[in-house]
């Protein structure tokens, strides 16, 4: 690949045949000293009855496969969970081969579920798995970060550098016209593929099925400055009319605040943004 950062979107197997997205796997080397770094999260969207377990493992020739990590689901857990790790970019899991040298991740649930993410155009072969004998891998860093505690594991210097592609979009973007007594400061019209040029923390949104269709049904997203209580946060938006049916709709995934574009104490009937607050790291 000779690629020191990509994202690869994980799908579920049904007898062998790859059906809808359940995540995505998003891998950037980093140098640490003299040596380089993998730098993985694994964001899981998957929703259990039980509380369960699922494994990952690196898989390469297509079917042979190394154990990774295991990610825990919480019963009827509806929000994605982040699995983040730093493993050696060079011989991770002590075979000649680099990260990249590798096909994808493979994903196996204690409840029978199977899934997949390539990174390469070699597909994993699900039905015919060969887990290799474990051997000890070098983790630096193997434990589920929330969004606060990923945050704060970056200096303040390091989150500016994340957040400078939102600064040049909202520069160099096509802008939104505002009400002057509106919540937003500064709004921009983006579409889903900008949203790959943000800190890897908001790559989610790219398989998320509610800002999919509302893009498609305006043919834009929002980003921009919102004014709260606590202070300016810049904010992706998914443009629509405030219904129960769409709040509903909107709270399923993730997107629990509807600001409308012109203030109004009646949010029922009004045009405005569902929106997702922009993750810095």
């Amino acid at each position: 690949m000779g690629q020191d950062r990509w994202v690869s979107y994980i799908f579920r197997y049904r007898d062998g045949t790859k059906c809808e997205s359940g995540g995505f796997v998003k891998v950037q080397k980093i140098a640490q000293k003299s040596e380089y770094f993998a730098r993985i999260q694994i964001g899981l969207k998957l929703y259990k009855k039980r509380e369960c377990k699922c494994l990952a493992y690196l898989v390469y020739d297509g079917n042979q496969a190394k154990f990774l990590t295991d990610i825990y689901f919480k019963p009827e857990e509806k929000d994605t969970i982040v699995k983040r790790m730093e493993i050696p970019w060079n011989k991770p899991l002590g075979e000649e081969m680099s990260i990249e040298d590798y096909d994808g991740v493979f994903f196996v649930c204690d409840d029978g579920e199977l899934l997949a993410s390539t990174w390469k155009e070699t597909d994993i072969n699900v039905s015919d798995i060969h887990f290799m004998k474990e051997k000890n891998i070098k983790k630096v860093e193997k434990e589920e970060f929330s969004r606060e505690k990923m945050e704060a594991a970056y200096t303040e210097e390091e989150r500016r550098d994340y957040m400078q592609p939102c600064y040049d979009m909202m520069e160099s973007y096509p802008k939104l016209p505002l009400f002057p007594d509106s919540q937003f400061v500064e709004c921009v019209k983006i579409v889903p593929h900008d949203i790959g040029k943000l800190a890897i923390g908001n790559w989610r949104l790219g398989i998320n099925s509610f800002l999919t269709h509302g893009y498609y049904h305006y043919r834009y997203l929002m980003l921009g400055r919102v004014m709260f209580d606590m202070g300016e946060k810049y904010v992706i938006g998914v443009p629509g009319v405030y219904t129960n049916k769409e709040k509903y709709l909107a709270n399923m995934f993730g997107f629990n605040v509807f600001i409308p574009v012109k203030r109004t104490k009646i949010l029922n009937g009004n045009f405005g943004y569902w929106i997702w607050e922009v993750s810095k790291v």
